[in-house]
């Protein structure tokens, strides 16, 4: 099969930016290039030219666009990835929310790119371990993405040892269980913790976030280095509106609002407080 041509680079770009916010630029031909031919080959098509004309025919191309969504995103991901940011919730966001909403007692965090599911099962033990003696609170964490593999992967919750070397070992003891039988030598996340989050296919690209109040904490970690200027900041207006005043948003470390927006002020960490 012959590389990808220049055009065709042009009408694939155009064509992911359109459904998924993913920006590739010319630097990145080659890795795009790399990832469409996993879908040509898994089809027997015999270009990439064909291959787009495909993605074209609605009817036929429906789960394929899906299939190529879950190709091209990025599930890369970790328990307690950045802890600092995890001792940040813990000490100083969890408690000034618990503070403010102490009436009311109702919590709400997303996690937004939630991929195979670590960052919101972490989050998720923070929260239990902050409000276990209360259960007072209505707690609810939404834990989405765009790839469908992906958030099944995170629903079932089965981890391998080593990709939770990170959990502290009070918190595995506590919200883990050894598998058994096909599950042998993996890791399966309790019921109880497994039902705080709720996982949901979401794209960002929509922007109409189904969600029927505001949310008090938002993490969104190395997601937003994929999408263009455009539609960073038609996303950060998104989180600016759902969030609580005063709410909390957290970036990844390659990520910043210093000098992007002024709606927010810098916690530490890469996390942003909304100024109310």
């Amino acid at each position: 099969m012959d590389g990808l041509s220049e055009r065709e680079f042009e009408s694939f770009r155009n064509l992911v930016k359109k459904h998924i916010g993913i920006s590739f630029d010319r630097t990145k031909k080659a890795v795009l290039q790399r990832k469409l031919a996993l879908r040509v080959n898994s089809l027997g098509l015999e270009s990439y030219g064909k291959y787009y004309l495909y993605l074209l025919q609605e009817k036929e191309s429906k789960g394929e666009l899906r299939q190529l969504i879950n190709t091209l995103t990025v599930d890369q991901t970790a328990f307690f990835r950045h802890l600092k940011q995890f001792e940040l919730l813990a000490n100083i966001l969890l408690p000034q929310v618990a503070i403010q909403k102490n009436t009311i007692k109702k919590l709400r965090i997303w996690s937004a790119g939630c991929a195979t599911g670590q960052e919101a099962y972490s989050i998720a033990m923070v929260v239990n371990d902050m409000f276990k003696e209360d259960h007072t609170w209505d707690i609810r964490i939404l834990a989405s993405d765009i790839d469908t593999d992906a958030l099944k992967f995170a629903y079932r919750g089965l981890y391998t040892k080593e990709s939770i070397k990170q959990v502290p070992t009070e918190y595995l003891n506590r919200y883990f269980r050894r598998g058994t039988g096909k599950d042998s030598g993996l890791f399966q996340v309790n019921e109880d913790l497994k039902n705080r989050l709720l996982f949901r296919r979401l794209n960002f690209v929509d922007f109409n976030f189904p969600f029927k109040s505001p949310v008090d904490i938002i993490f969104c970690r190395n997601v937003m280095i994929y999408f263009d200027t455009e539609v960073k900041k038609r996303l950060i207006d998104n989180f600016f509106r759902l969030l609580e005043p005063d709410g909390f948003l957290c970036l990844g470390t390659s990520e910043s609002l210093i000098g992007v927006d002024d709606r927010f002020a810098l916690v530490g960490h890469f996390v942003y407080q909304k100024r109310g």
